[in-house]
């Protein structure tokens, strides 16, 4: 036998009672859209964020290059001295740059210990270094302006450009 609680209503009518528990199928597919929603934003953000600090290493690793490369030019009276290199740039993929890029100048002259690379370095980021060779822009002698360049995740090149 079921026993059903009932309440006495006004007017002498009774009403049964009944309790809930727990959530219906509507209100929990609600929350977990919700909670999808929050965490699709989240994945965004952060996204966002790991581009632009890598953007920042990027930036702050070219500045170091460019002092390196004005302590060379005092040294040595030109930044680097071009090996003929078609592209100095840093190796797709790897580790370092090449074993005769121009940058290794400052390495050999004991100005840095190592040649920074790019975060993600592959074929579309990556750190470049174009050196002028002799007649090069209106310059008779090598080694007097260059180039040195990467490209941004959040868009756009940053390049600094030295003329003497």
């Amino acid at each position: 036998m079921i026993r059903t609680r009932v309440q006495r209503a006004s007017h002498h009518s009774f009403v049964p009672t009944t309790t809930r528990h727990g959530f219906t199928i509507v209100e929990l597919l609600i929350v977990i859209v919700v909670i999808a929603i929050l965490a699709s934003i989240t994945i965004v953000a952060y996204t966002g964020v790991q581009a632009n600090a890598r953007d920042s290493i990027r930036k702050s690793d070219l500045a170091s290059l460019q002092k390196a490369l004005e302590i060379n030019f005092l040294d040595e009276g030109a930044y680097t001295q071009p090996e003929n290199r078609a592209s100095d740039c840093s190796n797709d993929g790897g580790t370092d740059w090449a074993s005769d890029s121009d940058l290794r100048d400052l390495i050999t002259q004991s100005i840095i210990p190592s040649l920074p690379v790019d975060p993600v370095n592959d074929s579309t980021y990556r750190y470049c270094y174009e050196v002028n060779n002799a007649n090069d822009m209106g310059y008779a002698q090598p080694g007097r302006a260059y180039d040195l360049c990467a490209t941004l995740e959040l868009g756009g090149n940053y390049c600094i450009n030295k003329r003497t």
